[in-house]
């Protein structure tokens, strides 16, 4: 498993879309000006999101974003904040299929209670 980019969530990555690092768009999928693409992406307990990959309409620069109503709802599901880390991964299974493996490091205070995330500040 090869690891992609670690960030730290920006107001905007847990409010709206999570911006991926332009440098690293040709590790997750190739796309060009306007595209959108799904890309599946494995969480820690196991869940498999699919997550909407798209880069913007017009301009200089691609700008590759994950957005859409299962982003936001992984980040309500995994209580996620302004300043947490998140890792995204690449991996290769014995069929040559590519999924992705999502990472979180949580900021502050959090308790797991069975299985289940509680942040505390």
């Amino acid at each position: 498993m090869a690891s992609i980019f670690t960030k730290p969530l920006s107001k905007t990555d847990v409010s709206h879309r999570l911006a991926i690092p332009s440098k690293k768009l040709n590790e997750i999928t190739t796309l060009s000006l306007g595209k959108k693409v799904r890309i599946p992406v494995i969480d820690a307990t196991g869940r498999q999101w699919s997550f909407l990959l798209s880069t913007r309409n017009k301009g200089k620069f691609l700008k590759p974003v994950i957005s859409g109503k299962e982003w936001l709802e992984f980040v309500k599901k995994k209580q996620l904040r302004k300043g947490d880390y998140i890792t995204l991964c690449r991996e290769t299974n014995q069929n040559k299929e590519v999924r992705f493996r999502i990472g979180i490091k949580y900021t502050g205070i959090s308790i797991v209670l069975f299985g289940a995330t509680i942040r505390t500040s």
